[in-house]
């Protein structure tokens, strides 16, 4: 999935996030070739990290648990 990495006063750009799933329960995601965060399937949710293992939040399924790690992985580059 592509975000846009949007920065004040330059222009949008593409930020590809890849995915990978080394384990049955468990989605990591890197951007640019850094490690972003994590999502692990624990107790009936996905429960989002991000680079720093802080949890973000749980969410009821992957695709919303994946778009809540890359729009904060997105808004950590731009800070």
């Amino acid at each position: 999935m592509t975000v846009l990495d949007i920065r004040r006063n330059e222009a949008t750009l593409p930020v590809d996030v890849a995915w990978s799933s080394p384990d049955l329960d468990l989605w990591v995601a890197t951007i640019d070739g850094d490690f972003a965060g994590m999502v692990e399937f624990t107790d009936g949710h996905f429960v989002v990290s991000d680079h720093t293992g802080t949890v973000l939040t749980s969410e009821s399924s992957i695709p919303a648990a994946q778009s809540v790690l890359e729009q904060h992985g997105v808004m950590a580059r731009v800070a």
